[in-house]
């Protein structure tokens, strides 16, 4: 009896360690073949859906009701802490898909003139090369360097956000 209740003891100690452990490994794999258990960033808006890429959440938003040109507001860990307000065609470049771009253009998002240089701007700002080519074929010669992303950051300094 003296040589169970040790053997008891140290199971009852060892449990939760050898528990994390596995719980530490498990993550660890995920990770490594691309899974982010502790990751899943669920879109609260259509600015939030596409700026993670989510095709099937920004339709869903969209079809709700949520307006591509209105501002909405965005998580820090959605694009960055310095852009925490965003229309839903701005919140598409930071997805870096030019099918997220295309899927607003075909859905009448995208007005022709004006806006649609101001979003070719905005793409060579973050110097995405092929939504550029998509959304200005011509070019995009007389966008001055930075000043697109400059008015995006600004709108969250002007709402009293951080930077």
């Amino acid at each position: 009896m003296s040589v169970r209740f040790p053997l008891a003891l140290a199971v009852a100690l060892l449990a939760p360690l050898c528990i994390a452990t596995v719980g530490i490994v498990w993550v660890a794999a995920g990770e490594r073949v691309g899974a982010a258990p502790f990751a899943g960033l669920a879109p609260r808006n259509s600015a939030e859906a596409a700026a993670l890429g989510s095709a099937g959440d920004l339709l869903r938003f969209l079809r709700h009701g949520d307006d591509p040109h209105d501002v909405y507001a965005v998580r820090p860990d959605v694009i960055s802490s310095a852009i925490l307000r965003t229309t839903t065609l701005e919140a598409a470049m930071w997805s870096r898909q030019l099918e997220m771009i295309q899927l607003l253009d075909r859905e009448g998002a995208i007005d022709t003139g004006h806006e649609r240089r101001a979003l070719a701007c905005l793409a060579a700002d973050l110097r995405i090369e092929d939504v550029v080519e998509y959304l200005a074929p011509e070019g995009v010669g007389d966008c001055e360097p930075g000043r697109t992303l400059e008015g995006v950051v600004a709108r969250t300094r002007g709402a009293g956000g951080e930077p």
